[in-house]
């Protein structure tokens, strides 16, 4: 009896796991990172001058964007109200559309995007949105949800 309960526990949970995975999922921006600084190398260095040794730093998160391809490319989605699933939210992006060749990315900008961190999303995901918070030192927290719900346009 104990071996078929533990069965159907592990068969509960494998499919509560499948319901998560299949209907969406969340990509989490670092709320910090950590940079070191090289010291650059110049061709010229300009009689008398030297070249200045920056500290290595930490970097807070400023912002969050979808990217319809890679970043570098700046296809740049811009975010707009809808709903999904069911619920309104302020700020949506369809992504993995036909358009999108080489799918959706989003990235999480660090110090007014001196640094980006980039992740693609995954490509069964037809809709997302993003949720801001702070944190308890005020710090910016933000995540992007997806699922695989198309985005509704409120009219």
């Amino acid at each position: 009896m104990k071996g078929k309960i533990a069965s159907i526990s592990l068969i509960a949970i494998a499919w509560l796991g499948a319901v998560n995975t299949a209907n969406g999922y969340e990509i989490d921006c670092p709320a910090k990172i950590n940079i070191k600084f090289d010291h650059p190398e110049l061709e010229n260095i300009p009689d008398g001058w030297q070249v200045s040794d920056k500290k290595d730093r930490s970097l807070a998160l400023s912002s969050l964007g979808v990217y319809s391809d890679e970043p570098v490319k700046l296809f740049q989605l811009k975010p707009e109200i809808g709903i999904i699933d069911d619920k309104k939210h302020d700020i949506t992006w369809q992504v993995n559309s036909v358009y999108d060749e080489g799918g959706s990315y989003v990235s999480c900008g660090y110090n007014g995007d001196e640094v980006q961190l980039v992740k693609k999303i995954d490509s069964t995901m037809k809709s997302c949105w993003a949720d801001y918070s702070n944190d308890k030192n005020q710090a910016i927290k933000v995540k992007l949800i997806c699922s695989t719900s198309e985005l509704q346009k409120v009219k």
